[in-house]
């Protein structure tokens, strides 16, 4: 800390009955720049502090009237003397003096004869100190007025983790006083319990003690307990190493803060109140990952009529209804006297669920069909500026599922449920329906149905579907252009991405597919319409078509017109056939490709060598390019079956004139392998992983 002294502002007193002795050290003091003034004794020294309060006293010891040492005591005593410096500069050396001087207060001490040059140096470094002193005071005034203001709470320990500070904040959410908290261990004032199990956390500081690593304690469902209200808050938190000057740690400071409103709208849903289907989603996750025969049961609840009251009333007050019946389910939901939890969510729409731990198949029943009955005897009320006021009786559709840990299928507990109250709706709608063993093909049924109308929705929705954008590498003309295949990805409407292999069977049993892969045509041609930059560094651009679409004559024709639309040349355009779609259907593939390669398109033959008879039909086809099956690809480094194989495919499509694709390239011991028995062009997560087509910029990423 560098302070610098203005001694023209700086205030001395020179106490001493020696008149020559005052008008030396004045003479010498002013020179040197400060403001000097006199006392001739103890009293008058004390009188003149009391009145002008200088920064710093010269104290002669043996006076008349009051001498200096207790006059030293007495400015001591006074609340504006106890930090002012008080330096003794007395013909009296011995001992004895100078011990007594020290226990009267005085800040240094120095005898006469005065060396005129050590009391200007003794004065400057007492004064420098003082102003250091006064320094440190304010910033850490100013640290303290700033950690009892911040939000966050605050607390630090020593090196043995006992706390030695907590701010008002930490106070207020851990319940203890700084007196109360000081010198306890961390983890009996920052008490945290699993907010899942009610078990107390073990707080462990020793990898920030030991090794300075900055850490958190409270994780995923951890809250902090309250000593006094026994509230507890969901937090966040951090935890530092404290180190002195020369980089030991000497403890640890803890910065955490409430987020328990946060973590409460997070899991709750805005309308009812409720938690939401995200919560109740990982809740259930938990307990089928816990592993025990213990029986819980899930009971998935679908509104009746519903939907009559939103169309005549209107969403305001299908809104209010939903608020009345989730308060409905929660005073009925209360009456549930299990040893277990109880789990009340709404699941979208007119949906809830209710997950019973710890609940038997009996009372389970017991609680639906009292569910049941409350919901079926009460009555909606809605009157509006417009309308004249309508009663409407609704009832619940309950799908009830017992599971137990130990067998339940993780990912078809809701699912079953789900069904089982599809079920009940089919059955005459406000009944309880128990799913059983033998649902399970109702189940793929109904999971059938859902898939079918996810992607319906999604193909009306702005970002129901999305594009992604993957590089395929050239290994025997590097110099060649960027080469992708574009990747089709489907929003679930719970925030994530799925991957064509989750919806496209089902999209193919439901003749879904020639509207999805037009969608894909038209977005990707529409996509260069709005970015036609990328036109001339772009080699080829793999589009995946269905062998659904491949005989539909409409899908055709509307491709082949959006082509010719199109900013980019037909010959950068590369289309991808499945083996077993193209042998499958192989003249409605030979036309579609024929009547495409007149414009310039070309054709990739994908997932080649999972056929039967693959090579007999190699030349049937008027094909450009193999892409050879990832099975074999990866595991040609391992497996000489797989490797002879890729090798096979690449030289007979070679003698046939035909460019090679190897897909699944994950490894650079694969990508060797490849070059080694001259394979074209490689695909794979070794190469580039798929990026999203929306943004704007094509980066290939070999």
């Amino acid at each position: 800390m560098n302070i610098v002294m203005n001694v023209s502002q700086i205030h001395i007193l020179v106490v001493d009955d020696a008149q020559l002795i005052r008008n030396m050290m004045v003479q010498v003091l002013k020179k040197a720049g400060y403001i000097v003034n006199t006392a001739e004794n103890g009293q008058e020294a004390v009188d003149y502090f009391t009145e002008h309060h200088p920064d710093l006293i010269l104290m002669d010891a043996d006076m008349p009237i009051l001498n200096g040492l207790e006059a030293c005591q007495r400015i001591r005593d006074l609340p504006e003397g106890k930090n002012v410096p008080i330096l003794i500069v007395t013909a009296f050396g011995e001992r004895e003096w100078v011990d007594r001087a020290y226990q009267m207060g005085a800040t240094d001490y120095l005898t006469k004869p005065v060396n005129w040059h050590v009391l200007r140096n003794r004065i400057h470094y007492i004064l420098q100190a003082r102003q250091a002193e006064e320094a440190l005071f304010e910033e850490k005034e100013r640290a303290q007025v700033t950690l009892a203001s911040i939000g966050d709470g605050v607390i630090t320990t020593d090196a043995d983790g006992n706390v030695d500070y907590i701010n008002p904040v930490a106070t207020r959410l851990t319940g203890w006083t700084a007196a109360k908290a000081y010198g306890r261990p961390l983890q009996n004032v920052f008490f945290i319990i699993d907010e899942t199990t009610g078990e107390a956390v073990p707080i462990s500081l020793q990898r920030c003690l030991e090794q300075g690593e900055i850490d958190d304690i409270a994780k995923e469902n951890h809250v902090l307990f309250n000593h006094q209200t026994k509230d507890y808050f969901a937090i966040e938190d951090s935890v530092a190493p404290i180190r002195d000057r020369k980089g030991n740690i000497i403890g640890v400071v803890v910065v955490f803060h409430d987020v328990t409103e946060l973590v409460y709208k997070s899991k709750h849903d805005s309308l009812t109140d409720l938690y939401n289907r995200r919560e109740f989603e990982s809740r259930l996750k938990r307990i089928l990952h816990t592993r025990t025969p213990t029986e819980h049961c899930l009971l998935y609840m679908d509104l009746d009529q519903f939907k009559i009251v939103n169309d005549l009333c209107g969403h305001e007050a299908g809104d209010q209804l939903l608020k009345d019946i989730a308060l409905l389910l929660k005073q009925r939901v209360k009456e549930y006297n299990g040893y277990g939890r109880a789990t009340l969510a709404r699941l979208g729409g007119d949906e809830f669920g209710l997950l019973l731990e710890k609940c038997n198949l009996e009372q389970a029943l017991k609680i639906a069909n009292n569910i049941r009955v409350a919901v079926e005897t009460y009555r909606f009320f809605w009157r509006s500026d417009a309308q004249e006021t309508g009663v409407f009786s609704i009832g619940i559709s309950i799908g009830l599922v017992p599971f137990n840990t130990e067998h339940a299928p993780q990912h078809d507990v809701l699912a079953m449920a789900d069904a089982s109250c599809f079920a009940a709706k089919h059955a005459g709608r406000n009944i309880v329906h128990v799913y059983q063993e033998k649902h399970a093909e109702q189940l793929e049924r109904h999971k059938e149905i859902q898939w079918v109308s996810l992607i319906n929705d999604n193909l009306t929705r702005e970002n129901g579907f999305s594009l992604y954008y993957q590089p395929i590498m050239p290994l025997s003309e590097p110099e060649q252009g960027f080469y992708y295949e574009i990747l089709l990805r489907m929003d679930d409407q719970r925030g994530n991405l799925l991957s064509p292999g989750s919806f496209l069977s089902a999209a193919g049993r439901h003749n879904l597919m020639p509207v999805l892969d037009q969608w894909v045509v038209k977005t990707v041609l529409q996509w260069f319409v709005d970015n036609p930059r990328y036109i001339p560094q772009l080699t080829l651009l793999s589009i995946n078509i269905s062998g659904h679409s491949l005989s539909d004559k409409n899908f055709l024709t509307t491709v082949i017109d959006d082509i010719r639309h199109a900013p980019i040349p037909p010959y950068k355009l590369c289309f991808e056939i499945n083996e077993t779609s193209a042998i499958t259907n192989l003249s409605g593939a030979v036309n579609f490709m024929t009547q495409l390669k007149k414009l310039g398109c070309r054709f990739a033959l994908d997932n080649f060598g999972s056929g039967m008879s693959s090579f007999n039909y190699l030349k049937n086809l008027p094909i450009d390019f193999i892409k050879i099956d990832g099975d074999f690809v990866k595991g040609i480094v391992n497996d000489p079956i797989d490797y002879a194989t890729v090798k096979a495919i690449n030289d007979i499509g070679h003698l046939m004139h035909l460019k090679t694709i190897a897909e699944r390239v994950e490894t650079k011991a694969i990508l060797d392998k490849l070059k080694g028995i001259n394979v074209d062009y490689v695909q794979g997560y070794w190469v580039g992983e798929p990026q999203p087509l929306k943004i704007k910029e094509m980066i290939h990423k070999s």
